[in-house]
């Protein structure tokens, strides 16, 4: 029994990325109010292309995507939490997810 009653925190560092803001933002209401979230960054790619490849240089057409990115921090004493939270992330459509786990001793 003596075993289990380590003094371990669990710390799940979670990155998220996605062109869609909605599916993003859907998934602060998954976050227990406890969670440390930073706001969300926007990155913006601008590219032109041409709308014919012969003659008209004049022609072009514009295009813009948004890439909205979140950053958050779980931590647990109960590595059950964090499986779970791990588990509700793949269920996310159209979003790119980076998860790190650490153990850390109190």
């Amino acid at each position: 029994m003596e075993r289990y009653k380590k003094n371990i925190i669990y710390i799940c560092k979670v990155w998220a990325i996605s062109a869609d803001f909605k599916s993003l933002n859907s998934l602060s209401f998954l976050l227990p109010l406890s969670v440390s979230s930073t706001g969300l960054t926007i990155k913006i790619k601008r590219f032109t292309l041409l709308r014919s490849p012969l003659g008209n240089k004049t022609a072009k057409d514009q295009f813009e995507r948004r890439e909205y990115r979140s950053y958050f921090v779980i931590k647990s004493k109960r590595p059950a939490k964090i499986l779970a939270f791990i588990d509700i992330l793949r269920y996310l459509n159209g979003v790119k997810f980076k998860v790190v786990l650490q153990e850390k001793n109190i």
